[in-house]
């Protein structure tokens, strides 16, 4: 566990300095944001600077008592950003059921929880109505790897399992689709041939530098990708 934790500080360090992949992973999700934003391991922030744009509310939780602190002090005296726990293996939060969401944000999570069905039914119990829920998990189990192992993660997912997981849940898929293509083939390389358990900061900083050549994917719609992205409203 120790091990885990120092592997997904380590690249939560890393994904900060990534401004521009992470403007992008914003603005895939952006379409299902409302006004009271309940974000569901948020970590150190990367994700949190960009929903709290625009006068939302937003609820950053994280089960790791470190990551909180690091939650308020990034954060302190900015009204829009409260900061909380969630823990995914726990029935969720009483004042949460109290005073439910519009929005769920949970984003590169839901792998790290071994039961990913009973998670997703509690973060639909803290959305109102027809709230929504933006989603990003890995993608693709033949990608699953040795960085995979080293931060925590159960299991890679597959566009069809996802919709059916997510169906189960209680959740209308309205859009579902594959993130980063490119990214795929090094990841390969990487975690199943190379065994490396940790990301080439070199790759990581020359992806963030080509991202507006990688945005093209959305022109046509790709077959697959290193990340899946879902967007389902509460049925």
């Amino acid at each position: 566990m120790i091990e885990e934790l120092q592997a997904l500080t380590a690249t939560l360090n890393q994904l900060a300095e990534l401004d521009r992949y992470n403007q992008w992973i914003y603005e895939r999700i952006e379409p299902a944001l409302g006004r009271r934003i309940l974000e569901v391991g948020a970590g150190t922030g990367n994700l949190t600077e960009y929903l709290r744009r625009a006068d939302r509310e937003v609820i950053a939780t994280d089960v790791l008592p470190a990551y909180r602190g690091q939650l308020e002090r990034r954060f302190a005296g900015d009204g829009r950003v409260t900061v909380g726990s969630f823990d995914l293996c726990q029935p969720a939060p009483a004042e949460l059921l109290v005073d439910p969401c519009d929005t769920v944000v949970c984003l590169n999570v839901l792998e790290h929880i071994e039961d990913d069905l009973t998670a997703l039914r509690e973060m639909r119990r803290t959305l109102c109505p027809g709230g929504c829920l933006a989603l990003l998990v890995p993608a693709h189990p033949f990608l699953y790897g040795e960085f995979d192992r080293a931060v925590g993660h159960f299991r890679r997912y597959r566009r069809s399992s996802l919709r059916r997981l997510l169906g189960e849940a209680g959740f209308r898929v309205t859009r579902l689709g594959y993130f980063n293509i490119v990214a795929t083939l090094p990841w390969l390389l990487n975690g199943r041939l190379l065994k490396r358990e940790y990301l080439p900061a070199g790759q990581t900083l020359l992806a963030n530098r080509l991202v507006p050549l990688l945005k093209l994917e959305r022109f046509f719609g790709p077959p697959a990708g290193l990340s899946l992205i879902a967007l389902a409203e509460k049925s």
